[in-house]
């Protein structure tokens, strides 16, 4: 869509959206945190500062890429939505680091034995579909893992439970 209003009227009605951060009429933060739920967003902006950056994801971001990528890794970023992976570009890598509370990577070590798997999992890459049929778990059982997680941890996102992991 040409704005932000109409990039909602589509939310619904495709498997991944490429979304600018900056629209007029509705802002890209503001379709995002509408859109989340219903499809999986790869922003695709110039915005490359950690507070938009964290604050995209926190919002429900799959993917963070800036304008600057080539077209076949924006490509190949749009098939990983698609299976359900995220995709993170160095930039957005590097600003969930910074954004992470210091003693988040020392409080992996109190997960449990099921949540360390899962934790591991995501850092390989993989998808909550793909960890519950790792695992032999249903795909809710896995998000609770991943709240859990996340709440021990003081982490937001599961992509810094793949960068705390590593």
């Amino acid at each position: 869509g040409e704005n932000g209003l109409d990039a909602l009227f589509w939310a619904d009605k495709c498997d991944v959206m490429l979304l600018d951060l900056r629209m007029p009429v509705k802002s890209g933060l503001e379709v995002l945190e509408e859109a989340a739920g219903k499809t999986r967003v790869l922003v695709l902006t110039t915005f490359d500062n950690d507070v938009e950056i964290v604050t995209a994801l926190r919002a429900g971001a799959q993917g963070y890429l800036l304008k600057s990528a080539k077209p076949r890794d924006i490509v190949q970023a749009i098939v990983q939505l698609h299976q359900g992976k995220s995709v993170f570009d160095a930039v957005a890598m590097e600003a969930l680091r910074r954004s992470m509370k210091p003693e988040a990577k020392g409080k992996l070590a109190e997960l449990s034995e099921r949540e360390r798997e899962i934790a591991a999992a995501i850092a390989s890459g993989l998808s909550n579909r793909q960890i519950a049929d790792a695992l032999f778990l249903s795909e809710g059982t896995v998000k609770n893992h991943i709240t859990a997680i996340l709440s021990k941890t003081g982490l937001s996102h599961r992509t810094q439970i793949a960068i705390s992991h590593i």
